[in-house]
């Protein structure tokens, strides 16, 4: 499977890669102030397909609110998702997650798919190779049978907690800020929505990624206090960096 925002393995049991090398593992300057992250603990996020990764609160993937136009011009509505893969700083392939749908009550015909359980469905008539928890296929038949899959499309992010067609949202926060959202996100960094535009911004295209006094900041899974060193940090909210100190931010998760 493609693997979302690619970072280091840690561990050959986990499908998608797990994280940075946890803090008992690092020296100053990167390591953070005192009491923000525990040893077993790391910086960086990850997301993660659905299914076929493996999320926990050693190793939690990012969490995503997503609205997926289908194949039949409908939409799944905003709700729970998960990201597949990376397509851009703001685009990624993304299954809805908030519910299954069963083939019982029948695909569309075009429309991108993810396998939850095979059951007894005849997948060789819903699509070309071999069908596999996990994989990614595009329905060739509207199906049947008790095998149940997630809607599977592409989003781009947005500044709103309810997702419109074609769009998606990920919350993070920073030092107990209420929660904001992110108008771009990597495996090390996130932005808020603090002077970014973008041309034609759609989920059609990828759009001109145009930042000005932009808000970054490094990202983990699990504190929003603190901070890391950062010998090249010029520029941190608007000001001056004091030593290269860099605010943590805090992307929401799950863990399973």
């Amino acid at each position: 499977m493609g693997r979302a925002l690619k970072i280091q393995k840690t561990n050959n049991s986990i499908l998608t890669d797990a994280g940075y090398p946890n803090m008992g593992s690092l020296t100053a300057p990167v390591y953070p102030s005192v009491d923000t992250l525990s040893d077993t603990e790391y910086l960086g996020v990850v997301g993660g397909s659905p299914t076929t990764s493996t999320a926990t609160t050693t190793n939690p993937e990012i969490a995503c609110v997503v609205n997926i136009t289908l194949a039949d011009a409908t939409t799944t509505g905003s709700g729970a998702g998960r990201i597949i893969r990376q397509k851009g700083a703001h685009k990624f392939l993304v299954a809805y997650t908030a519910s299954t749908t069963a083939l019982s009550v029948g695909l569309i015909v075009g429309q991108s798919y993810q396998i939850v359980s095979l059951g007894t469905s005849d997948w060789s008539t819903l699509m070309s190779g071999t069908a596999a928890v996990g994989k990614v296929f595009t329905a060739l038949a509207v199906g049947a049978g008790n095998g149940t899959v997630y809607p599977v499309g592409q989003c781009v992010l947005s500044n709103a907690a309810t997702a419109s067609a074609g769009y998606m949202s990920i919350r993070f926060s920073v030092g107990d800020s209420t929660a904001v959202y992110a108008s771009y996100i990597t495996n090390k960094w996130v932005r808020d929505w603090t002077g970014m535009t973008y041309g034609n911004y759609a989920d059609t295209n990828y759009g001109t990624n145009t930042q000005s006094s932009e808000l970054f900041y490094p990202t983990n899974f699990f504190t929003d206090e603190g901070t890391v060193t950062w010998s090249g940090a010029d520029v941190i909210a608007g000001a001056q960096s004091q030593n290269g100190s860099l605010q943590l931010a805090q992307v929401t998760s799950v863990t399973s």
